[in-house]
């Protein structure tokens, strides 16, 4: 009896220590560290914009050749200003022309019968497309002479025109911002010849 009361006592103690050593393992919790605190975003202030002067365009013109212009551009820069040249094609009036239009082909040979046998010789079909209806009897630098062709043609039964004869060229204009304090411009400024004019800059057209 004994002998069985000391084997269930050492049952127990294995027991005992077999649950203590082989039971579920114990849970290991981990602290994580704090995390770092979230910094405050503050607002930037932009850097306040330097107040720009205002200014104003100008344009002074027409300067008939790339010579007068520059001529004006070195006076213009000796008073500070900075020009910018600006060549623009315009069409001029270049002296009288007399002709005969609206005629087709066989009525201009017949009219230049008439017009040489009158003594005008120097009349002759017009080539351009846009004017090939046309016999044209003479250019004239001055209204005189040209009225007084017109006559002659007149009095052989015909209808001529007396048109003011106009050519391209290329002239040059200045453009100069002012700043508002600035007086305005004037062509006496530049020791130019008459005809000059001073007028507000052309507008840009959008995207340009």
């Amino acid at each position: 009896m004994r002998n069985l009361f000391f084997a269930l006592l050492l049952l127990n103690l294995a027991l005992l220590a077999w649950w203590q050593w082989s039971g579920q393992p114990r849970q290991i919790v981990t602290v994580a560290p704090p995390a770092a605190p979230i910094p405050v975003l503050e607002l930037v202030k932009a850097a306040p914009r330097s107040a720009s002067t205002p200014t104003r365009c100008r344009s002074v013109g027409p300067f008939a050749d790339a010579a007068a212009a520059a001529a004006a551009t070195d006076l213009m820069r000796a008073r500070g200003w900075q020009p910018r040249d600006r060549s623009v094609d315009s069409s001029v009036p270049d002296g009288y022309w007399v002709y005969i239009g609206e005629l087709t082909a066989a009525a201009q040979r017949g009219v230049l019968d008439r017009l040489n046998a009158a003594g005008i010789h120097d009349a002759a079909s017009m080539t351009q497309p846009e004017q090939s209806d046309r016999v044209s009897v003479g250019y004239f630098s001055d209204q005189t002479h040209a009225v007084r062709r017109a006559e002659q043609v007149r009095a052989l039964g015909l209808k001529p025109v007396l048109d003011i004869h106009q050519r391209t060229v290329s002239v040059h204009w200045l453009d100069v911002d002012l700043k508002a304090s600035d007086p305005d411009l004037q062509p006496k400024q530049l020791q130019s010849g008459p005809g000059l004019q001073v007028t507000d800059c052309p507008v840009k057209a959008a995207g340009g």
